[in-house]
This record gives structure tokens, C-alpha cells and sequence, in this order.
């Protein structure tokens, strides 16, 4: 029996690499253009095409979870803001990490590699849906700290990347500048998925003996000045942000 769930968990996993690709051409070539050239107004149709990716990912993740490639729950919902203005700060060890949040908080902004826009399955979806690109590094913190000003919540990955394997975890500064500079309300989100599966180095074929689980869980939200005071000079206050926020992550994932 082992050998037949391990095989039929890979023919789920392969049927949903199809899907998720397959759907996501068909909207890059045929939704997202139409919603460009007949929504004109451009925060309507950010709020569509964000609506849609969500819906997107929420039937991956549903057909996933059904056809048993994996399982995953979801809790604290209640300590997000629906209005906005959280900076949302999740680790990072899965690929469809991304794919997960998003279909249960649609409307937050996240920053997409520049590859991501260049992927003909995924460039008329990320651009209709406004999200931040990575293409000039110089300008990204400035883009993260004024949409947050704004009102938006912003989602960010800390690490950078996705985790690496039995190494302590590690946070870029990045993040914690953003924090700083927006005093945004910080909403630490943990995510934990065992058996380890579809992790750095790891390809999307490779099939864990057991049935993954996801556990996200949101943290209450957490003003920044409640960890790092008031006292302390930007540069200082960064890095006892960025210190404080691995050890939060470190001890919730021990």
C-alpha cells in the first residue's frame, strides 16, 4: 500500500504542475489582456485580478489537498487586519509557499522576482495584479515602505529565498528595514510543512514516503516599536528588529 499511495501521490502532483501551468497560460493569454483593455480603472482591476489569482490558488490548493498530494490548515485569520497597513513577514520552506498565502489573503501586495514577470504563464497576472517587481533593487525598499504608507498590506519573505535545509535560520535586513522605516504593524505568519517537501535543491517529483502536512499559523500582529523602543538610532533598530524576528521564528518552528 505504501507503493501505491507513493505513486498516486505522484501522479496528483504531476496532474497539478499541469494545471497550475496550464491555467496559468490560459489566463495570461486570454483573461488578464481583457481585463487590462476593459477595466479602466486601475484599482478596480488590480482588485479583480488579485481576486482571481486567489481563486486560482485556492483550487490548487483544494484539488491538491482532495486528490491527497498533501494536506494543510490554516488559523489565526483573526489577527489579520481586512483594512490593510500589516506588514506580513513569513518564512520560506516550500515553492508554493506564495501560492498558499495568497489564497487566503488576496488582496495584500508581495514582491515577485523579475523572472516571475518574464514567464509567459505568469508576466499578464503579476503586472493586472500590481505586484511589486525586484527588477531595481535600489528602488524596492522605497516601493515596500510607500505602499504600506498608503494603507496596503504588504507581504514579504525575509530570507530572501526559500529555506535551506537544516541550517539555522537566517533573515535579510531588508524586511526589518521596511518595518522600520513604515512603523507598519508586523503580522508574523509561521509556516511548517513535514515531511520536508518541494524545498530548495529539491525537485517538484521528489515524493516524500508520507503525505505532507502544511500548518500555517498568523501570529498576533506586533507594533514595531514594541520590539525594538523608541530609544534606539535606525541603523541599531534594524538589526534588534531583524535579531528579535529570527528568534520569534526560530523558537514557533523548534
Amino acid at each position: 500500500m505504501k507503493y501505491v499511495d507513493l505513486a498516486w501521490r505522484f501522479i496528483g502532483s504531476s496532474f497539478m504542475w499541469f494545471f497550475f501551468g496550464s491555467i496559468g497560460l490560459l489566463l495570461s493569454l486570454f483573461v488578464f489582456p481583457f481585463l487590462f483593455l476593459f477595466v479602466r480603472d486601475p484599482n478596480t482591476r488590480k482588485v479583480a485580478a488579485r481576486k482571481l489569482i486567489a481563486a486560482i490558488f485556492r483550487a490548487f490548493m483544494w484539488a491538491a489537498s482532495n486528490l491527497g498530494v498533501f494536506s494543510f490548515n490554516v488559523t489565526g485569520m483573526e489577527n489579520r487586519d481586512p483594512v490593510g497597513g500589516q506588514l506580513i513577514l513569513a518564512n520560506h520552506p516550500t515553492l508554493i509557499d506564495v501560492v498558499l498565502l495568497l489564497s487566503v489573503l488576496p488582496q495584500v501586495d508581495c514582491v515577485v522576482k523579475e523572472a516571475v514577470i518574464r514567464n509567459p504563464f505568469m508576466r499578464a497576472s503579476v503586472t493586472t495584479a500590481n505586484y511589486i517587481s525586484n527588477r531595481e533593487p535600489s528602488d524596492l525598499l522605497n516601493e515596500c515602505v510607500e505602499r504600506l504608507q498608503h494603507g496596503a498590506s504588504l507581504l514579504l519573505f525575509p530570507e530572501g529565498t526559500r529555506s535551506t535545509i537544516d541550517r539555522p535560520l537566517r533573515f535579510k535586513l531588508g524586511a526589518a528595514e521596511v518595518a522600520i522605516r513604515s512603523q507598519a504593524q508586523i503580522l508574523p505568519v509561521i509556516i511548517d510543512c513535514r515531511p520536508r517537501f518541494l524545498a530548495k535543491h529539491e525537485p517538484w517529483y521528489s515524493i516524500p514516503a508520507i503525505r505532507p502536512h502544511f500548518n500555517v499559523r498568523i501570529l498576533p500582529p506586533m507594533p514595531v516599536e514594541q520590539v525594538v523602543g523608541g530609544r534606539l538610532a535606525r541603523r541599531h533598530a534594524r538589526h534588534a528588529l531583524n535579531d528579535a524576528l529570527v528568534s520569534l521564528f526560530s523558537t514557533e518552528l523548534s
